[in-house]
């Protein structure tokens, strides 16, 4: 993937949105993995996962893809590179416009990227064979997921996939701070904002932390039985690999005193829950969510 001229353009909204030298150096580290700059294992990771898809849709020409939430556009980018029809949908122009500069920059037409803030996605009903998301619905309140569930029901003739990180991880992946996940979202306002302006969110429209944890039972009454098949990526083909981050069935540190290690904590019973009929994946620090759509 080419990227020099997304690169300036991307120092350059950091200037325009005065992001701090520090918050800088954290976010272009995402970004910088999404590219292959730094390997993170992406590229294997969509191949894999788009193949899982094309097998099971017996597809061998290359699937059509919405890309919902693709902000600066790196996997919608990747995607397409890949063989695959993709196209990326956002509201967040300033990252339309980096995406856009990313795809031309590599022989696509930046009409691949679509601003949207409707009520409805601007696409044909049974338009695509797979919708997918990366790490976008909790970033989407109530309201928004009241219509945006059927709309994707109504345009996809085949898969949803969501890739979204899991409350039970104690570390919020956007702020650096421990249990938000866990908090009301009222008491979890007012603590970032106690924290002081290191942990303001520079993603969301308003500067707002504009993160929604929902756990896994959440998430599956979301998707309603009459609408869709609720499932789960294979162990195999999880993102991040579960050798990488395991499954949490605790919850605390270790500390290690004059040689010796002891943990500090809650356990959460994870073995038992499980064995009583709870889905291992409430456990996954990364839920890797497949649902198919039934019509």
């Amino acid at each position: 993937m080419k990227y020099d001229n997304f690169l300036n353009q991307l120092d350059q909204y950091y200037i325009d949105h005065n992001y701090s030298n520090a918050y800088k150096k954290s976010d272009i580290i995402g970004h910088k993995e999404k590219l292959e700059i730094i390997d993170a294992g992406y590229k294997s990771f969509l191949l894999d996962l788009l193949s899982y898809f094309s097998e099971r849709l017996e597809i061998n020409s290359g699937l059509k893809i919405l890309d919902i939430g693709c902000g600066t556009g790196e996997f919608t980018v990747q995607m397409n590179l890949l063989g695959h029809d993709v196209k990326g949908i956002d509201l967040h122009i300033p990252h339309l416009n980096l995406a856009k500069t990313l795809a031309v920059e590599n022989d696509l037409e930046e009409s691949i990227f679509i601003f949207n803030d409707m009520k409805r996605l601007p696409f044909e009903d049974n338009s695509f064979d797979l919708i997918t998301s990366f790490s976008v619905f909790e970033h989407l309140d109530d309201e928004t997921m009241e219509w945006i569930i059927p709309e994707m029901h109504r345009i996809c003739r085949g898969f949803i996939y969501t890739l979204v990180p899991n409350p039970i991880k104690p570390i919020d992946d956007h702020t650096g701070l421990a249990f938000l996940g866990y908090m009301p979202r009222n008491i979890a306002l007012k603590y970032i904002d106690l924290r002081g302006d290191k942990y303001k969110y520079l993603v969301s429209r308003t500067g707002e932390w504009d993160v929604y944890y929902r756990f896994l039972n959440k998430i599956k009454s979301i998707f309603a039985d009459s609408l869709f098949e609720f499932g789960y990526m294979p162990d195999h083909l999880h993102y991040p690999s579960l050798e990488s981050i395991p499954p949490i069935h605790r919850i605390g540190k270790k500390f290690k005193i004059f040689g010796v290690s002891f943990f500090i904590g809650i356990p959460l019973f994870a073995n038992t829950m499980i064995k009583a009929g709870r889905d291992k994946q409430y456990y996954y620090p990364y839920l890797n969510l497949v649902t198919r759509i039934k019509k």
